[in-house]
């Protein structure tokens, strides 16, 4: 693992599947306007993201995947690092065979006009059924179902307790390749046009453990 960079009041939350007897994740942040988010925040910012997953997304998945846990941490100290959790784990709503798991849908989302120049965040999300690809392109029916998915959640986590309170943002923990004193963030305007999200090789990650 890589140095830790601060978030004060920020969250990381790692969507994690099993495919193919492999463990995958995807990260998402959020920051929170008024406070370093406790356990109940952090509990309900996993929820929120189970939810608006198992709703948008994971219905349009293979079966194959399986959603296994959301997993909300607290960025703000290094030690200890608070936890808050969501499940259980649920399959995938398409019957069909899924991908292999190291393919995956890219999914790359917009930082705030202001900061145009930082490293893309981006998700890679997998378990596509063979069914939406086509000569190594995403259908069209996928792609607007993932980019319906996360404009939503530009709202959606507006809702999650406390209300009024969580921002999905993009984040930055190095420059020139040496980590930041603190992670630079901004609010994430959305995903980029729909012919921006891309069939790709998702990066080996697994959870930390």
């Amino acid at each position: 693992m890589g140095a830790f960079v601060p978030f004060t009041g920020g969250a990381q939350v790692e969507i994690i599947y099993l495919l193919d007897s492999q463990v995958i994740s995807n990260r998402l942040w959020f920051y929170n306007e008024v406070m370093i988010p406790g356990v109940p925040e952090l509990t309900s910012l996993a929820e929120g993201v189970y939810t608006w997953h198992t709703v948008r997304i994971l219905p349009s998945l293979s079966a194959d995947l399986t959603l296994q846990i959301v997993v909300a941490t607290d960025w703000s100290t290094e030690f200890p690092l608070t936890q808050g959790f969501a499940g259980p784990p649920i399959n995938g709503g398409d019957p069909g065979e899924s991908s292999s798991a190291n393919v995956a849908i890219v999914v790359p989302f917009k930082w705030p006009l202001n900061r145009p120049h930082h490293k893309r965040n981006k998700n890679y999300v997998p378990g596509v059924p063979e069914a939406q690809i086509t000569l190594n392109t995403p259908s069209s029916t996928i792609r607007d179902v993932l980019w319906d998915a996360y404009v939503a959640l530009i709202d959606e986590c507006r809702t999650w307790y406390p209300d009024e309170t969580w921002d999905w943002v993009a984040t930055s923990a190095f420059v020139d390749n040496a980590p930041r004193d603190e992670q630079v963030f901004g609010p994430i305007i959305g995903p980029y046009p729909r012919d921006e999200i891309i069939l790709g090789q998702r990066r080996k990650r697994l959870p930390d453990t």
